[in-house]
């Protein structure tokens, strides 16, 4: 590329689209908005990947919000979102349908896709988006629940947080037992009441919460 060139990588411009298609929305700028999807559809459509294809159903939902081609929209983009397990892009397509939902006056149908985008945007610690979807929810009448607490170490027993540092140390039930004079079942005992304790599911997010 010749020097002073203002010329954008073609990849970087389709990963840029749905995210320029949403703020030409936003500023009533339709023209835009479309410009920018047409080439990112023949990319998500071309390499058919389903957190493309997500996008790009989502970013036809915001330029079709004003007749029901947006519900289908929204729908299959969630679908899709979930396939390719993205969170955070799930987590906005709700809050844009609710959002949707909400000026169309379906409040019920709203607060279900604004809690779920809430509580994905907590989880990621994604503030700014937990207090766009925090604002919407309330938009729809609905309270929004407080944050629970963090939860740590201070919440085990000293064997439970024994255990659970050598699991982020990567020890196996085995290996703890042998280490702790203990039997693996009652690792495992130990273990599902850890989990139980942090809300966690498994090793891995054990190891990560420590870490």
């Amino acid at each position: 590329m010749a020097p002073g060139s203002s010329r954008v990588n073609p990849a970087i411009r389709a990963l840029a689209a749905p995210h320029l298609v949403e703020a030409a929305v936003r500023c009533g700028e339709q023209r835009r908005a479309v410009r920018a999807l047409r080439g990112f559809d023949r990319w998500a459509h071309a390499t058919g990947s389903p957190s493309r294809l997500a996008l790009s159903h989502r970013c036809h939902a915001l330029l079709n919000e004003r007749d029901g081609a947006a519900d289908e929209h929204f729908r299959e983009a969630i679908r899709l979102h979930r396939v390719s397990e993205t969170a955070l892009e799930l987590a906005k397509t709700e809050l844009f349908y609710g959002t949707w939902l909400r000026r169309g006056r379906k409040p019920s149908a709203a607060r279900e896709h604004l809690h779920d985008a809430v509580k994905i945007f907590r989880h990621y610690r994604a503030d700014t988006w937990t207090d766009r979807a925090g604002a919407e929810l309330r938009a729809t009448g609905e309270k929004v629940a407080e944050e629970p607490a963090a939860k740590s170490l201070d919440d085990l027993t000293p064997q439970q947080a024994h255990i659970s540092r050598l699991v982020t140390e990567g020890a196996t039930n085995r290996e703890i037992a042998d280490r702790l004079f203990l039997s693996p079942r009652t690792v495992d005992h130990h273990l599902r009441n850890i989990f139980t304790k942090l809300g966690l599911r498994s090793r891995v997010e054990l190891s990560r919460l420590l870490r």
